[in-house]
């Protein structure tokens, strides 16, 4: 693992693992001086200002000596020889940039804002992921003139990328879900017109058109009160747009798949029929309905998940998602469809009517709904020849040998095509295996790997878990983890 460090937050360190303490906050502020150019030979000049500033009044006695003694007290701390070097003239951190989350955070944000636009549902992954890496405020008790200048600029990028992701959320049909957060931000940046560009658009969207045409009202009042200014071109278009009820605010189309797994082994027979069915309509006036059917562990939701992503460019109108174990009614369900396609159907509505108007809103277009083991899923399913729907369902193993002509569990319909989804071949389980766990591995133990697939019953679900243990004990043999399941 070796060292890796965090900065978006209280400065820490881990050495394979396990904590170190930094030491005093000065300390801390060289440290932090050194992660922030990784690799790099830092002037000490350029440290010692970064602690005490330009003016040289500001300085201790002797601020040469007092940074080698942070760098030796360092040393210690991260207990890794050959880590902090000294240099002509300066100190060297030589870790990987990979190492420090800030640049980790980094790349993140600037990937999915290049994303935002072409792929929102990655963007809004990678915006999770980014901003799940901060524990606080940047750099958090450390001194120091370059410490607080880092901590303004981390902080004016976190902002960006939260806005980023609401834009995200926006895009695909989210409004309702982060309207509460949008009009919390406004009232704590009630001077931030992004912020209240975002609120505009999901009021509009939510059917709350006074409200957001109040909310801009109240903010030109206060920028001009207070700095004698207009809002800015993009908020006062998106007002007269809103105002006139004009084209454009629509919500875009719906993009709501789960992300695709970048790991999926075999299938390709399931994939080829169930892609050709999808694709081609099969003759069904009301829409394609495939059912991908098979025993808890074989993978059929991540099979789906699979499918629907490589027929995505079948149905340009939009994605839908939804799964069995979430909560709510299927009222709940539709409603929010609804909101994704745009609609805004009045509160209250029942179950009967917000179905009839979901068949409506999909009518003419095309739309793939994924209903991930929904057990009744009749009033989700679209009426439209244009559309497709992409059922799961999880049998218990007892199922499994049950005779060709048992009822599946879902209620798909009778025109529904079910395709069962089984264990892997032998070469794939082994290929799975080999993936996670590591080939070399695999491969010094074949017969052991294969014994293993057998005890998994090559089932990819069982089979991720064991080879996932393999990973994480490097100590083990394939042979000793068959040993336990064995016992």
């Amino acid at each position: 693992m070796g060292l890796e460090f965090a900065v978006l937050g209280p400065p820490r360190a881990w050495l394979d693992g396990r904590e170190r303490a930094l030491g005093r906050p000065q300390q801390r502020a060289v440290l932090c001086a050194l992660l922030l150019a990784p690799g790099e030979l830092v002037p000490t000049q350029r440290l010692i200002t970064a602690l005490w500033g330009e003016d040289e009044d500001d300085w201790p006695k002797d601020p040469v000596g007092q940074i080698g003694t942070h760098a030796h007290r360092l040393r210690r701390a991260l207990d890794r020889p050959g880590v902090l070097v000294a240099g002509p003239g300066g100190y060297r951190l030589a870790v990987a940039r990979e190492a420090v989350d800030v640049f980790r955070y980094e790349n993140e944000a600037g990937r999915a804002v290049a994303r935002l636009r072409d792929a929102p549902e990655e963007a809004r992954e990678l915006l999770a992921r980014a901003l799940g890496r901060w524990s606080g405020t940047a750099l958090d008790g450390v001194p120091g003139p370059l410490a607080a200048r880092t901590r303004e600029r981390l902080a004016a990028s976190r902002h960006a990328a939260v806005m980023a992701s609401y834009e995200a959320e926006l895009s695909l049909g989210r409004h309702a879900d982060v309207l509460a957060a949008l009009r919390e931000l406004t009232a704590a940046r009630p001077e931030d017109e992004e912020a209240h560009r975002l609120c505009l658009l999901a009021l509009y969207r939510c059917g709350r058109r006074a409200e957001a045409l109040a909310l801009f009202e109240a903010l030109r009042e206060r920028l001009d009160r207070r700095l004698g200014l207009d809002p800015g071109g993009a908020l006062t278009g998106l007002f007269e747009r809103i105002r006139r009820d004009g084209p454009g605010l629509a919500v875009p189309r719906p993009c709501q798949l789960p992300p695709d797994i970048p790991d999926l082994v075999g299938r390709g027979a399931q994939v080829r029929e169930a892609e050709g069915l999808l694709r081609s309509g099969g003759g069904q006036a009301g829409g394609r309905v495939v059912l991908l059917s098979g025993p808890y562990g074989a993978g059929a939701s991540t099979l789906a998940v699979h499918l629907a992503h490589r027929v995505r460019d079948a149905f340009p109108d939009g994605q839908l998602y939804a799964r069995g174990d979430a909560p709510g009614a299927v009222r709940e369900v539709l409603a929010g469809f609804l909101r994704a396609l745009g609609e805004r159907p009045p509160e209250g509505t029942g179950e009967g009517e917000l179905a009839a108007r979901y068949r409506a809103a999909l009518a003419g277009r095309r739309v793939l709904v994924l209903l991930d083991g929904v057990r009744e899923p009749g009033p989700l399913l679209p009426g439209g020849a244009g559309c497709a729907t992409l059922l799961t369902e999880a049998e218990a193993e007892e199922g499994v040998a049950a005779a060709a002509g048992a009822e599946p569990e879902v209620a798909a319909g009778p025109g529904a095509v079910r395709l069962p989804v089984g264990p892997l071949d032998p070469d794939d389980a082994y290929e799975l295996l080999a993936r996670i766990a590591g080939p070399d591995r695999i491969r010094r133990e074949a017969d052991a790997a294969r014994e293993l697939a057998e005890l998994c019953g090559r089932l990819p679900a069982r089979l991720r878990s064991a080879a996932a243990r393999l990973a994480a004990r490097p100590q083990w043999s394939v042979a000793d983890l068959v040993g336990r399941l064995s016992g």
